[in-house]
């Protein structure tokens, strides 16, 4: 079976194609094509609490190119989520009517916690059955998650509505960012996240898996790469100390500086900075060495959620 699914963002459109099969009562997939459009849907939410006309206008030529791809294919179903951005936007009827009859998407708005049970599935897959005591975080453009597992089993799942097209929006006034800029955006994320952080605590046994845009632009930049490799990427390990090397970099040097980096996915060279942030401030709380980035994620998850309920065994 051939499924798709769309992840519509707060800052970024990702489309997965892949063949679904059950081998033994497990799940295998095989990836056909998959794409990503940075659209920034969320932009300026922070101060509107609406999606804007510019921003809807790139999602919807985004979503335009996903149909012109998914007609390439003989796709059985196609399962399409929006989650923060849409969720909190007091003009999300308004966008979903017209997503629906201008492109034919008909997206379910996802909660925090149901967006973390799915990126949980994607990043497990992509894991083994071997990773039992893990906790995954997922930085996104409106949300961070956390999905804590030990012993194989889910322990508990944490929301947060604090992501880097938030954080960017709220606290990056400057080029290159000024000491007062970063003080009030690293103090914005302590308050934002640091009270999930200590009812997490710290867990010396388990591993800490980071999934989405900030983990994989991070191993895209450590490996200098000119064009993205999910392969490469996928299971990389990046110690606290480069996390921090980066970061320091990346505050020194302006927007235009940053384009110049290898590495670095254009439309992400503002948003980079919130993000290492929010990461840099989790691992020190928390006290990890070092993370491991996945690449699979809610996209994968989507479907995979999808395929247990609906596909036979």
């Amino acid at each position: 079976m051939i499924l798709a699914g769309i992840d519509i963002g707060t800052n970024a459109l990702r489309l997965l194609i892949a063949e679904f099969r059950r081998d033994a009562g497990r799940i295998e997939i095989r990836r056909i094509q998959d794409a990503r459009i940075i659209t920034r849907l969320g932009e300026g939410l922070v101060d509107r609490g609406q999606l804007s006309d510019p921003a809807i206008l790139r999602t919807f030529r985004a979503l335009h190119e996903f149909r012109s791809i998914l007609s390439q294919h003989p796709v059985h179903a196609v399962i399409a989520v929006a989650t923060s951005a849409v969720r909190e936007a007091g003009n999300q009827r308004i966008f979903l009517d017209r997503l629906k009859s201008e492109i034919g998407f008909e997206p379910e708005v996802i909660s925090g916690e149901e967006e973390a049970r799915r990126t949980l599935k994607g990043v497990r897959y992509g894991l083994g059955p071997e990773d039992r005591d893990i906790l995954v975080m997922d930085i996104g453009g409106g949300s961070t998650e956390w999905m804590l597992v030990t012993g194989g089993d889910i322990e508990r799942i944490e929301s947060v509505e604090t992501g880097v097209v938030k954080l960017t929006d709220r606290y990056l006034n400057s080029d290159p960012l000024s000491r007062a800029d970063e003080a009030r955006l690293l103090r914005g994320i302590e308050d934002a996240i640091g009270p999930v952080l200590n009812s997490i605590g710290n867990r010396p046994g388990h591993r800490l898996i980071g999934t989405a845009g900030t983990a994989t632009t991070l191993a895209a930049l450590e490996l200098k790469l000119e064009r993205y490799a999910a392969s490469r990427v996928h299971k990389m390990s990046l110690s606290r100390e480069r996390i921090e090397s980066w970061y320091r970099e990346l505050i020194g040097m302006s927007v235009d500086q940053r384009r110049g980096l290898a590495g670095l996915e254009p439309g992400r060279e503002d948003l980079i900075v919130a993000g290492t942030a929010l990461l840099m401030t989790a691992m020190r709380k928390l006290g990890f060495p070092e993370v491991v980035v996945s690449d699979y994620g809610l996209k994968e998850g989507i479907l995979i959620d999808w395929a247990e309920r609906n596909m036979a065994a």
